[in-house]
């Protein structure tokens, strides 16, 4: 007897697979956010907080290859990051609710972002390659400002529902759950205080780095954990 309803594509999501995805996106995020760290002239230039154009295009120029590489692995990254988000939500049984459709507005508007970042960093290293030092100058410019956007909407509209989510049902440990709400409420602090403190963008990038390692533990434990205890009813 076939079975049909809402719960019929919940049941046909496996979580160790969405575990799998989690743990590779955060992976390939937690590499991307370690590049700068292995060529210090890089690392200099994306810690500055006003370059000189020369730098930028110098470079830009100079590292256009692990540039090009690095914008796929914060693309693919993110994309996968997403899906693990979206596959919680079916672990959960938790689509149709309104905290799911929160997450999902969440990770649309994450995804667009990165990849809108993408773009302006493929301007600036190609653009500096070829000597365009107006479109190098600009892409570089917009491009260092998305670190300041991500905390305003994408980052809390994605945690803050997730949180609450799992803190409802059983999927994961429940200080995970708090975890995610502490990273939203996080984020959306420092969004808030960029508006008035500049200095506040080294804040949100340390707390890209805690949600990457957010990630990866719910993808561990989520492969980790007995399947039959993922169907626990809400709390």
């Amino acid at each position: 007897m076939s079975r049909t309803g809402p719960d019929a594509g919940q049941l046909a999501v496996r979580p160790r697979l969405v575990g799998f995805v989690g743990l590779v996106g955060a992976l390939l995020f937690g590499f991307y956010f370690g590049v700068p760290a292995l060529f210090p002239r890089m690392e200099a230039l994306v810690y500055s907080s006003r370059p000189v154009t020369s730098e930028v295009l110098a470079v830009g120029a100079q590292y256009e290859q692990l540039v090009v590489f690095g914008t796929w692995l914060q693309a693919t990254g993110a994309t996968l990051c997403v899906i693990f988000f979206i596959g919680l939500l079916f672990v959960s049984a938790s689509t149709g609710t309104l905290p799911a459709y929160m997450v999902l507005l969440g990770s649309a508007l994450l995804v667009a972002l990165v990849l809108m970042e993408g773009v302006f960093t493929l301007t600036w290293v190609i653009s500096s390659e070829a000597g365009v030092v107006e479109s190098a100058r600009a892409g570089y410019d917009l491009m260092s400002r998305f670190i300041q956007v991500f905390p305003l909407v994408p980052a809390p509209a994605v945690y803050l529902p997730l949180g609450v989510i799992l803190l409802r049902r059983r999927i994961l440990p429940t200080w995970l759950g708090w975890m995610a709400l502490a990273l939203g409420a996080a984020f959306l602090l420092v969004g808030l205080l960029e508006v008035f403190l500049p200095l506040a963008q080294a804040f949100a990038a340390g707390l890209a780095g805690l949600q990457d390692l957010w990630i990866l533990t719910a993808a561990i434990i989520l492969i980790a954990r007995p399947t039959r205890n993922l169907s626990a009813p809400p709390a």
